[in-house]
């Protein structure tokens, strides 16, 4: 009974004097294999030291380690149900008690609109963890994200270390060093440079297009297909190819399946716990596996040339053998691949996808290029065409690439946002797709309305809340080369087709298909593109 009795006091202090103090989401796998440790190294002492059989040596462990299990459980669920510091905020009672709940729940269908449901429930603060909040209220975007932010990169960005990126790490000086490697092939000259390039794949999809004319194109497969050609070729100086063959390269398979290996929203000892089981992650390693190789490729055929952005990080690294093998330089190549093309595809198949419901979107934008456009063109001669980049921002606005959100912790002094607290040590989210649709943050929300972002700003009453490429020192360094793209591109196809929905498409699936994980991989949309009438 004393054994018993102390296995629980033990459990229940582990918690109170350790686990609740810190982080210790790096640490499980650890915790795990001391604890089986201690279990058999008892086994044996009781074996040896005592007049007990091996099999009741065992049933004892078991009991104590259960008491011990057991003190654990309950002294976390009073603590996360009663007495954590965020006990004040609103939610469901079981993700107060763990993460496992909201993603037990979540699938990858529908993860941004399970915390919009939340939200509509239980208002701008929503507790959806053991120690995390979602917000909404615009008033947080400042304060978690801005120059004097009172919050810092949360957990989250932990999960595929070693193979931090500048987008992961955590230390703040690490980033703005490797940001300030990054800059220059971002720069205006850089992006200049890089827009011939983004061209010839442009004229490739409008000849793809044309070969459609009049009949069903899946344009998400397309936009696909041209983000990652473009994203192939300013990242590495490489053609994929896959405009030209209409098919996907397996590459383009592997981010996929890479990009899934996780449920979504883990907490991120349980990611590291799926990455730790042999085969279970198997997607997730071979799309590091190709970043690496990819990453080798360019560094040992074209050293010295920094006409693509790889070229560029690979400064650093001159005179350096290897530098595929640097896990910094993994990792970054790992998040121009993605970001770099499923961002791009997903913002253009929904901003297409309210254009053909919008035939006078379509009309208007027609008639403010077409002054803007005589002979030949770039990018700087429309890069102020208001209506046309109203419309990218609306699409922005209802259909943000991050849709669940960017993770933040705050800091020693907490957080005040508006009205409300937030204490110390809290990981929050703040998921841009809710934000969007929020009355007190934009005038019919629920509208796709391009003049909003120009001749209406009454429309936008708090400006700080359209964040789709974060803000503030941790903004989406990417932004202005994406809307290069998106301006470009659009600009070319609405100069020569019209656009409608494909007969019997009505955006169900594009609605109910598109997967959340961490960026978004829109459902299939069928369009139908005929010539320009006007």
């Amino acid at each position: 009974m004393l054994a018993t009795t102390l296995a629980l006091a033990t459990g229940a202090a582990s918690h109170i004097f350790w686990l609740r103090h810190g982080e210790h989401h790096m640490w499980f796998p650890t915790y795990v294999q001391a604890f089986s440790a201690t279990c058999i190294a008892g086994v044996f002492a009781l074996a040896k030291l005592t007049d007990s059989t091996t099999w009741a040596a065992i049933s004892t462990v078991i009991w104590l380690a259960s008491s011990y299990l057991l003190g654990l459980l309950v002294s976390v669920s009073i603590y996360r149900l009663f007495l954590a510091p965020i006990c004040k905020f609103p939610g469901p009672w079981q993700m107060k008690l763990s993460n496992l709940y909201f993603m037990s729940t979540t699938d990858i269908y529908s993860c941004y609109k399970r915390l919009d449901a939340l939200h509509a429930q239980y208002g701008p603060f929503v507790r959806i963890g053991s120690n995390d909040l979602s917000i909404i209220d615009p008033d947080v975007m400042e304060v978690a994200f801005g120059q004097q932010a009172k919050a810092s990169k949360a957990e989250w960005y932990d999960g595929p270390s070693p193979y931090d990126s500048m987008h992961t790490t955590r230390d703040k000086a690490t980033h703005d060093r490797r940001r300030r490697t990054w800059a220059p092939g971002f720069s205006d000259k850089a992006l200049r440079g890089y827009e011939d390039k983004v061209q010839m794949f442009n004229d490739k999809l409008v000849t793809r297009v044309r070969e459609h004319l009049g009949g069903p194109t899946n344009i998400t497969k397309w936009f696909n297909l041209y983000s990652f050609d473009v994203m192939g070729q300013l990242s590495f100086g490489k053609d994929y190819g896959m405009l030209d063959s209409g098919e996907r390269h397996w590459a383009l398979d592997l981010l996929v399946e890479g990009m899934s290996a996780a449920p979504p929203k883990p907490p991120v000892w349980f990611f590291r716990a799926l990455l730790a089981i042999p085969g279970l992650a198997a997607g997730y390693h071979k799309f590091l596996a190709f970043c690496k190789q990819e990453l080798k490729t360019r560094a040992h055929s074209r050293k010295g040339e920094d006409k693509d952005i790889t070229g560029w990080l690979l400064r650093d690294f001159e005179g350096k053998p290897n530098p595929e093998e640097d896990h910094m330089l993994q990792a970054d190549v790992r998040l121009i691949i993605v970001a770099g093309s499923d961002t791009t595809s997903a913002c253009l198949t929904f901003l297409f996808y309210h254009l053909a419901q919008n035939p006078e979107h379509v009309q208007k934008i027609r008639d403010e290029l077409r002054p803007l456009t005589g002979g030949d063109w770039s990018d700087k001669d429309i890069k102020n065409a208001q209506h046309l980049n109203g419309a990218i921002n609306e699409s922005l606005r209802m259909h943000p690439p991050v849709p669940s959100g960017l993770e933040r912790v705050t800091n020693k002094e907490g957080m005040q946002v508006g009205n409300t607290y937030v204490p110390p040590g809290v990981n929050f989210w703040v998921p841009q797709y809710p934000m969007g649709r929020q009355e007190q943050v934009y005038e019919r929300p629920l509208e796709f309305t391009p003049e909003r972002w120009y001749s209406e700003p009454e429309m936008v009453k708090k400006k700080d809340a359209f964040a789709p490429f974060s803000m503030g020192p941790y903004n989406c360094i990417g932004k202005n080369l994406a809307y290069v793209e998106m301006r470009t591109l659009t600009a070319q196809l609405l100069l020569n087709f019209d656009v409608k929905l494909a007969p019997g498409e009505d955006g169900e699936r594009l609605r109910t298909k598109t997967k959340d994980h961490f960026t978004v991989t829109p459902g299939q949309l069928d369009l139908v593109f005929t010539q320009a009438t006007s």
